[in-house]
């Protein structure tokens, strides 16, 4: 959730929200609305992340996912901030059970901008505070079995942060596609049991749109298996991706262990669906191999059931489908993992590698 207040100190104002491909942004007079600086520190208070804590450690992790962009922007952290306060000229972030503040969201972004004529146009941000509902039910851990996205009891802390970390950036909320600026929660991925968060490719080109590529290298393309559904208000809700017969229906399907498992036959011709972003600096093409594994975590060293190439540009997630045949040696009754390793050859050279395998479950008719 993002809450502006915009300063207005002179004869005229024009602000209006830009869209460019997907992101969105507010500008003034056709300036971009954002910081003045390429790196801006965030204070964190001492009561509500004491150094050495889980909720800590998960701050900086979303900090340092939020800087897995491509453009010149970086937040850094401080830690001790002893007096947190709204407009105080301090960039700061704390929990909080103020309705005042928080108008029940489970998190908000307060910000401070200005957009003026005086003798010419004066505009940006002047201070950004990150607010967390302490009533919310928070997990720092991204065991699969802890979060919403895959039946677990909590939301993701750090999906949300970097949310919140989104709109300090200067970006608004998104609801036409798979995005963390609109439904955080479920925008993630995941590979074997443990989740991992990310900023993604339509916030990663908001930032450089916003402050421009670095100059250094910073590429990196990422599979997960979670897609755009629908709108909810400023939101985008998103949902996981499935597996399809080759007509284009769904398989039947069951939940298990709070995924969705796929029943398949051996040599059955299915789709896999997936969703590919390019989260780096470059336009890309990029080889991609298909594998069918035992277990949940998808490597290069699973059966080999098929490749492909994939052509990425950085503007909005790439939802897909690709052909694919059951084997036809697979044991009845038994549990599998279809799924694909992005770049699988390593010839792209990545800043982060991490995010480039993911899985749909299926059970063998």
């Amino acid at each position: 959730m993002n809450r502006n207040f915009l300063v207005i100190t002179a004869l005229f104002i024009s602000l209006i929200t830009l869209e460019v491909n997907a992101a969105k942004w507010r500008e003034c007079n056709g300036n971009k609305i954002k910081w003045g600086s390429n790196t801006v520190t965030m204070h964190a208070s001492n009561v509500s992340f004491v150094p050495g804590s889980s909720f800590t450690s998960s701050l900086q992790t979303s900090i340092n996912r939020v800087n897995d962009n491509p453009s010149k922007f970086n937040f850094s952290l401080a830690l001790g901030d002893s007096s947190v306060g709204r407009n105080n000229n301090q960039n700061e972030i704390w929990f909080s059970n103020n309705p005042d503040i928080l108008d029940g969201a489970p998190a908000i972004a307060l910000s401070w901008r200005h957009c003026y004529w005086l003798f010419g146009w004066h505009y940006g941000i002047d201070e950004v505070d990150v607010v967390f509902n302490v009533a919310t039910n928070y997990t720092t851990s991204m065991a699969k079995t802890s979060l919403w996205p895959f039946g677990g009891p909590a939301r993701p802390f750090q999906t949300t942060a970097i949310h919140e970390f989104g709109h300090a950036l200067g970006l608004k909320h998104e609801n036409r596609w798979y995005n963390i600026m609109g439904q955080d929660w479920d925008h993630i991925h995941v590979n074997g049991n443990t989740a991992r968060s990310y900023l993604g490719e339509d916030a990663a080109d908001g930032s450089v749109h916003l402050y421009g590529a670095t100059t250094g290298t910073m590429e990196d393309v990422s599979l997960t298996n979670f897609k755009y559904q629908g709108t909810s208000g400023e939101y985008s809700t998103h949902q996981p991706t499935r597996m399809y017969n080759s007509s284009d229906a769904v398989l039947s399907s069951f939940i298990d262990e709070g995924e969705r498992r796929y029943r398949a036959s051996k040599n059955q011709t299915v789709k896999l669906e997936l969703t590919a972003e390019n989260n780096g600096k470059s336009y890309q093409e990029v080889k991609i191999a298909y594998y069918i594994s035992s277990n949940s975590t998808i490597t290069t060293l699973d059966r080999l059931i098929g490749t492909g190439n994939l052509t990425l540009g950085r503007n909005q997630p790439y939802t897909f489908k690709r052909t694919l045949v059951i084997p036809g040696d697979l044991t009845s009754g038994n549990d599998y993992w279809v799924g694909a390793v992005i770049d699988y050859d390593n010839a792209l050279g990545e800043t982060v590698s991490s995010n480039n395998a993911t899985y749909i479950p299926i059970r063998i008719n």
